[in-house]
Order: structure tokens, then sequence, then C-alpha cells
């Protein structure tokens, strides 16, 4: 059931208006699911594929480490490639520019989804060109605004957020704090039907932020989030009266 629901997601997620997906070499057999799936879709051309590095093991093949993830993907270019948590970052992003240079691979970039790791990605988004970012960022956890996600506008680099919940470990806890409250009525002045849609409308109306990833193998759930990529998005002042009422819950 699950991977009939997650073929479906993937399906009807570009004539909703989607386009991520997002992946990495620690999720298991990720890859391999959703190359296996966008295969016998054949919907690659409206889906915008993105993987990470593995976390650990052995640095002296990092060609292999790449080759393996065109391989599981069933796919001969990657729109994003990205370095997971910094593991090998050298070795890694001089990998991706040859991709790039040889077209294998459109973008490049790092990702972390823990706030101990922004001094290292504010070092990398200086050092090297990087084309995009994946972060942590959400209404519960506003730490990336301080730093990263001004220094990711001013470099021109595009980001990320991976976490627009809180994460499988704090989504839940984010969710149980609404689950008994009505929308307020200034949901309605952000075209948001639904908690997801205000949360998501919060973090990719921040200027620095160019992508939400969700993520969900449900149907219904990815119904509800594309909502909040429609209608219109909070301003300045009403990103700061959406802060207020989740600070004062």
């Amino acid at each position: 059931m699950r991977w009939r629901n997650f073929r479906e997601v993937l399906r009807q997620l570009p004539d909703l208006g989607g386009k991520i997906v997002d992946t990495a070499r620690i999720y298991g057999s990720s890859e391999e699911v959703i190359g296996s799936i966008v295969e016998s879709l054949g919907n690659r051309d409206k889906l915008f594929l993105a993987t990470k590095t593995p976390m650990n093991g052995d640095l002296s093949d990092i060609a292999g480490a790449v080759d393996l993830a065109f391989t599981r993907m069933k796919v001969k270019k990657l729109d994003l490639i990205q370095v997971h948590n910094f593991y090998g970052t050298d070795q890694f992003v001089a990998e991706f520019r040859k991709r790039k240079d040889a077209g294998q691979v459109r973008y490049m970039g790092v990702s972390t989804s823990t706030d101990n790791q922004y001094d290292q990605l504010a070092d990398a988004m200086r050092k090297y060109p990087l084309d995009f970012i994946q972060v942590d960022y959400s209404i519960d956890n506003r730490s990336a605004a301080d730093n990263i996600l001004p220094l990711a506008q001013e470099r021109g680099i595009a980001v990320l957020v991976n976490m627009p919940f809180g994460g499988r470990r704090n989504a839940a806890s984010t969710f149980s704090k609404v689950a008994k409250r009505e929308l307020p009525d200034w949901a309605g002045e952000i075209d948001a039907t639904s908690w997801a849609q205000v949360f998501l409308k919060y973090c990719v109306s921040h200027p620095s932020v160019t992508a939400a990833i969700p993520g969900t193998t449900k149907p219904h759930h990815l119904l509800d989030n594309q909502g909040g990529a429609r209608g219109r998005l909070p301003d300045a002042a009403m990103r700061k009266e959406i802060e207020k009422y989740w600070d004062s819950l």
C-alpha cells in the first residue's frame, strides 16, 4: 500500500504544479524506488530530481559514489546533487563541478538539517560556487533566518527548506499545538485553508527561500501541501503576525 501511494504521489505531483523530488543515499532504497517509479511513469521531464551524497564510508572513489546515484535513480542527468551534512565536501564539490561541466548535473549544493552545522554551512557558502543550499527552517525553528538565509540572498544561492513542518521528529509537535484550533481570520488573507498551508506559506514567503520540501507518501497530504503554493503569500507584516500568533501558543 505504501509504495502504491508513493507511486500516486509521484504521478500527481507535476499535475498539481509540483516538481521537486528530493532524496538521499542514506534514505535506504529511496533512490532506487523513486528511479523505478519515475521510469515506469515516464514523467522524468516534468520533475526536478535531487539527491545527496553518502554521509560516511570510503572517500577514495568519489566518482563511483556519484555514479551510483545515476544508476540507482535510472537517469543520465540529475537536476541537483548535494553534499549531505558536509561529509567529504571538498572531494564531492570538485566532482560535482566536473559533472556540471560534462552536462550531467544542472546544479550542485550542500545540505544540513541541524542548527549546529550552520557555521560549516556559512563557510561552504563563501568557499564554493554553490547553486543551492538545503536547510531546516519552520515557524517553530526560525534560527536559519538570522544569518544563513540572508547570506544565501547576498550570494545568490537558491534555498530549499527541508523541514517546513519541523522534520520527522518535530512535525507531530508542531501540528499538535494547533490540532484543536480553528484557523485565525488572517489565514483567509493568505488563502490558506489548513494549518499545513499556513506553515508552508510562512516558509516560502521568506525572500531568500526558493522552495519547501515537506515530503509525503500520501496523496491527500500532497494535495493539501500543494495548496500552500497557490494564492496569496504573507507579506512582511503578515509574517510578523504569524510569528506573534505562534509564539503565543
